[in-house]
């Protein structure tokens, strides 16, 4: 007796790379001034979502004076029946959104996104008429949630998440910037050393891989990447496609 069981198509590829994490497969199927700027959308949503916060608190703990005046008068008045320091009240509500995503995330998907939608609504409205939090800051973190969904690969939007928290506390215990220029150098000393399967993370950024660079953060014309597959792969055979072949075809079909 024989037992067929069947399994959706998956497949592991590796060596990976940083760049990979900001890359998504219809990148290939848009024309390459539209893919460059969707991977660039991305790279900046994931600044915005780690550094919004720290921000945050770095400004009104310590460098308050970099403000513009009409926007400082908007951040006194909505923080002004606020009993909180800005680090407390920032992890208030980073651990209220934290709660609201692994419940809709556990929970079945109709009563998930329900639960999502509606707590969301009705926690940060009832935290700001409270007192506990300021409008401000709701919308920061709002946009810093919907900033860290925006990458196609799902488990670098979990790596966000909590990257958020150490970048956090050293912009409250070393001085403001100072403590994310800390926390920057610390992270970026990280990804240098990280290697996969051997490999390092960071090509082709470092090691500096020239070739790879058509297909990182900016998607040149295939025309111009030139039917090469990346370096890091120590590919065997080197061609992607037969670009000369295939631009001949294409060339007849004209």
């Amino acid at each position: 007796m024989r037992l067929f069981v069947m399994v959706p198509p998956h497949v592991l590829t590796g060596p990976t790379t940083l760049v990979e994490f900001f890359a998504s497969y219809e990148d290939y199927f848009l024309t390459w001034p539209l893919a460059t700027a969707f991977r660039i959308i991305r790279i900046f949503a994931v600044m915005f979502s780690v550094l919004v916060t720290p921000l945050y608190i770095a400004v009104l703990t310590y460098h308050y004076h970099v403000v513009p005046i009409d926007l400082l008068g908007t951040i006194i008045s909505s923080r002004k029946d606020i009993p909180f320091p800005p680090i407390l009240e920032v992890l208030i509500l980073e651990l209220t959104i934290e709660l609201l995503r692994e419940a809709g995330a556990r929970l079945p998907t109709k009563i998930g996104q329900t639960i999502g939608i509606v707590g969301g609504i009705v926690i940060g409205t009832a935290a700001v008429e409270a007192g506990i939090t300021s409008n401000v800051l709701l919308i920061l973190v709002a946009l810093a949630a919907l900033a860290s969904f925006t990458t196609p690969i799902y488990r670098i939007g979990n790596t966000i998440r909590l990257l958020r928290f150490p970048f956090i506390i050293l912009a409250q215990m070393w001085g403001g910037i100072i403590g994310l220029a800390f926390a920057i150098m610390f992270l970026v000393t990280h990804l240098l050393r990280l290697t996969s399967l051997g490999r390092p993370f960071t090509e082709p950024f470092y090691p500096p891989r020239w070739p790879d660079l058509k297909d990182a953060f900016v998607r040149l014309p295939f025309s111009v990447q030139g039917g090469k597959r990346p370096i890091f792969t120590s590919s065997i055979d080197k061609n992607r496609i037969q670009l000369k072949r295939t631009l001949a075809k294409e060339g007849k079909r004209k």
